[in-house]
């Protein structure tokens, strides 16, 4: 039966977006793209960063496809084909710096406004999801420059706030593909899914507890077999199966293959026996 996992969601905090003209970028937009959502931003991309955005509207995503329906007589719609997939992205932008100088009502130099023109740009979006478990960042990279359109400006209206309302329609490369994608949980390694359990200090009884995304299992015995650990993670009422965990190693050093990437941690003070017995967990 489908379990419902309300840990897969993600309600945003905030965006940052970065705007980049692709003579900025030296070599290909890869080498720009992080290991991990830990490492610093290049500042190729941190030099063109976008200024304060629209909350209430954030960064806007539409995905775009042309279907095709087809008819025969006496029998409609007996095939469907579906051809140019695109995917556009919109943001208002409030600051009026180099970055949305350069792209908003842009005229022929510094000192002029001109009418919308043909611009492209290397869009970055981060994002940040606080959760229960750590802060949930994403990294969305374009693969290929993209189209800026200047779809919208706020004008000079008393009391209201001056926006500029950009649309970025992205290019495909040859697989489809719009987006390079980082993910993870910040200030946790990238391989975070793959993590090392070790008891510690020759323990001769006693049990430990293992805690992944908040949910703390039920004492596991001091010199449990892989399969005794991997049931007690099962256990956890976290919408996850016994597919999911994979648990390996020996009694007292396992191996262990989360679901998703999250934060595993241990306790082992009913551990009994031994030298200061304890557990450690690692990232693998």
């Amino acid at each position: 039966m489908a379990t419902v996992n309300p840990n897969a969601s993600h309600i945003w905090d905030e965006t940052e977006v970065y705007l980049i003209p692709p003579s900025a970028v030296v070599g290909d937009i890869e080498d720009l793209v992080p290991a991990s959502v830990n490492d610093e931003l290049d500042a190729i991309i941190d030099d063109h960063f976008l200024g304060l955005i629209d909350a209430s509207t954030g960064v806007g995503v539409a995905p775009e496809i042309e279907i095709t329906h087809y008819d025969g007589f006496g029998h409609s719609r007996y095939r469907s084909k579906a051809k140019k997939g695109a995917v556009t992205t919109t943001v208002n932008a409030y600051e009026e710096n180099d970055v949305t100088r350069s792209l908003s009502l842009a005229g022929s130099t510094s000192g002029k406004w001109g009418a919308p023109r043909s611009q492209y740009r290397h869009a970055v979006y981060v994002s940040r999801d606080e959760t229960p478990d750590g802060t949930w960042v994403r990294i969305l990279i374009t693969i290929k420059p993209a189209l800026i359109e200047n779809s919208a400006h706020g004008g000079m209206v008393e009391g209201e706030q001056e926006a500029r309302e950009f649309t970025v329609h992205h290019a495909n490369d040859p697989n489809g593909d719009v987006f390079f994608v980082v993910e993870g949980f910040e200030g946790v390694g990238a391989a975070t899914r793959n993590w090392t359990a070790t008891v510690t200090g020759t323990p001769t009884g006693g049990t430990f507890t293992l805690t992944y995304k908040g949910k703390t299992t039920a004492g596991i015995a001091y010199n449990a077999a892989p399969s005794a650990v991997k049931s007690a993670l099962v256990a956890l009422d976290d919408g996850y199966d016994a597919s999911d965990w994979t648990v390996g190693g020996s009694a007292g050093a396992y191996t262990i293959a989360a679901p998703t990437e999250g934060v595993l941690t241990a306790n082992g003070a009913s551990l009994t026996g031994g030298t200061t017995p304890g557990v450690t967990v690692a990232a693998a």
